[in-house]
């Protein structure tokens, strides 16, 4: 998850937000000239839906190299593009946009109409993160989304010293998995190990290498799935030590074999990894071994870059690709749920102070219109970024998930075959990402 979101809080990111009508699976970029008008006209589509489509306000000014969703399969060639940055766009190759459009050659001339190709849609399995506020918001919420979730993961309860479960304050045990259940999103409690410390692997240590404690634990586990009728448990232990590698398999072993009986599933979330033990710091998680055990591991792709480091790409595409290609040679395919970021890091790259923070890509969007920064477009990574000048005269550099790098991410969820995504968390949320989500995919389990 991600470690510096909140200070307190580990995160599954958010592969949802509201759904619109329409079919959208046009990528414009804004060039020089470029106006929510001139562009209404050119595709022949109201202003009011591209703004809808695109979270913006209907008076909005677009700065230049801002990706836009566009409903409908037609695009329209601009001055300047390339086949190749075409099927770039789209997560296409070119020999397929040429195939599809019946094209001899790359020439293109501004203003030809190009079809954009989708492959089949396939299914997926989504398991979105829900934090629960009372009885209205939560019916609220579930309705809000029922499109685009198959489960909610509610968050959080927390284990003491002691091997005691505690839920958080948010967490009204008396009706949301009754409500969940009632919805048809089979509800799992999410257990983390955080602790007035933050993300805490002594607590963890302690928990899972005393053999009295590591049973407490899981026999809470299971009372509290039991009383709460919850479906699973979906474990976020994160920063466990590489030395604890042994003691984080034998816990999901005995948790699977208490759970599975009683007809409870397990569900882990894990760093990203290239190979066994690499990076090394993530020792703890193996891959092999857990995959015999849990019904399913989220694979946290994503901070390769964070606030307390140097900024750039949260989720470059090529080691996202990099972990799937290992993950898919231990585990099955069936069993892999692929995270994808949907949230800024903004880094303060100028001045004595060099520091990041976290927010919403839809603030990340407010940002850059209001400063009228250009986007900029890392085709190596797969992610956008931009730049701006606060009050303070200190220079920013943002990261963040726009059409182009979600749409290449939802791809490769497609391409290798995984069962599913997951979220962080319900109301974290741009319009861009559902609608491409149920372009590509149809949500298992949906109502």
């Amino acid at each position: 998850m991600i470690k510096h979101f909140f200070i307190t809080v580990g995160v599954i990111i958010c592969l949802f937000a509201m759904p619109v009508t329409g079919h959208a699976q046009v990528i414009h970029e804004v060039r020089y000239g470029d106006s929510l008008t001139k562009i209404s006209q050119q595709y022949k589509v109201a202003a009011r839906e591209i703004t809808r489509l695109n979270g913006l306000a209907r008076n909005a000014r677009l700065v230049l190299g801002q990706a836009l969703l566009l409903p409908g399969s037609t695009y329209i060639v601009q001055p300047g593009d390339s086949l190749w940055e075409i099927a770039k766009r789209h997560s296409l190759t070119e020999e397929v946009l040429m195939k599809s459009n019946h094209l001899k050659n790359a020439v293109l001339v501004p203003g030809q109409k190009l079809q954009i190709p989708r492959p089949p849609k396939t299914t997926l399995w989504t398991g979105p993160f829900l934090i629960p506020k009372n009885k209205n918001f939560n019916e609220w919420i579930l309705n809000y989304y029922q499109k685009t979730i198959s489960s909610v993961f509610i968050f959080e309860y927390r284990p003491d010293y002691e091997g005691n479960l505690q839920a958080e304050p948010n967490v009204q045990q008396d009706n949301h998995a009754k409500l969940a259940w009632k919805k048809n999103k089979p509800p799992y409690a999410t257990i983390t190990n955080i602790s007035p410390k933050g993300f805490d692997p002594d607590l963890t240590h302690r928990l899972m290498s005393t053999d009295k404690l590591r049973k407490k634990l899981i026999n809470n586990i299971h009372s509290l799935l039991h009383y709460n009728h919850y479906k699973g448990v979906i474990i976020d232990f994160e920063r466990v030590y590489p030395k604890d590698r042994r003691y984080l398999n034998k816990f999901i072993k005995e948790l699977a074999n208490k759970l599975h009986p009683s007809n409870m599933e397990v569900l882990i979330a894990v760093p990203p990894l290239e190979g066994d033990k690499n990076p090394s710091y993530a020792a703890a998680y193996d891959y092999k071994t857990l995959g015999k055990y849990v019904d399913k591991i989220f694979l946290m792709t994503y901070d390769w870059h964070w606030p307390g480091g140097p900024s750039g790409p949260i989720a470059p595409i090529n080691r996202v690709r990099a972990t799937l290609d290992y993950a898919v040679s231990v585990v099955p395919r069936s069993k892999l749920m692929l995270g994808v970021p949907n949230y800024a890091y903004d880094w303060t790259i100028s001045g004595d102070t060099k520091k990041g923070t976290a927010y919403s890509v839809q603030r990340a969007i407010e940002i850059y219109m209001t400063k009228e920064s250009q986007i900029h477009y890392d085709e190596a990574a797969s992610s956008p970024w931009f730049r701006y000048v606060d009050e303070q005269g200190a220079l920013h550099e943002v990261w963040f998930e726009d059409p182009r790098s979600l749409l290449a991410k939802y791809r490769l969820i497609k391409e290798y075959k995984l069962t599913g995504g997951g979220c962080w968390h319900l109301g974290l949320s741009i319009p861009q990402t559902e609608e491409l989500l149920l372009e590509e995919f149809h949500i298992a389990n949906q109502t």
